[in-house]
């Protein structure tokens, strides 16, 4: 019976991330999450995530940049924003589950105390490029 339930659980969550995966990869939601680089600063990472702002995961794409964590949603979301954090300003990175159960959350401190919260994929690789990239800033 546990067999059966981890089955079913498994293929449930392969459903939903393939899923997630085209809506994020639409041509759609490219255009609405595409950030203005004015100042042509290199970006080192950038992916599908989601923003948790009042409650609410908010969809959109995560970017790390060579002098900042930015984050810009798509407009399929209630609370539309985008976010900058500058690295000089990321005091902590901590992970989360998300629910209690998804090993995919992001938390990053800043030192002024604020705490943001991201979903991503592969989030262990986030942390050390955002790590690597913060020393070299």
């Amino acid at each position: 019976m546990k067999e059966t339930k981890n089955s079913v659980l498994s293929g449930l969550t392969f459903a939903f991330d393939k899923a997630v995966n085209f809506f994020l990869n639409s041509k759609i939601i490219k255009r609405q999450t595409q950030i203005a680089n004015l100042d042509g600063v290199g970006i080192i990472r950038s992916d599908g995530a989601n923003h948790f702002k009042n409650g609410e995961a908010v969809g959109g794409k995560l970017y790390l940049m060579e002098d900042k964590l930015q984050f810009q949603s798509h407009k399929f979301n209630i609370q539309n924003h985008g976010l900058e954090i500058p690295l000089e300003q990321i005091s902590k990175i901590r992970f989360f589950k998300t629910l209690g159960l998804v090993a995919n959350g992001l938390e990053i401190q800043t030192s002024d105390g604020k705490i943001e919260k991201f979903v991503v994929s592969d989030r262990n690789i986030w942390r050390d490029e955002i790590e690597k990239t913060k020393k070299r800033a």
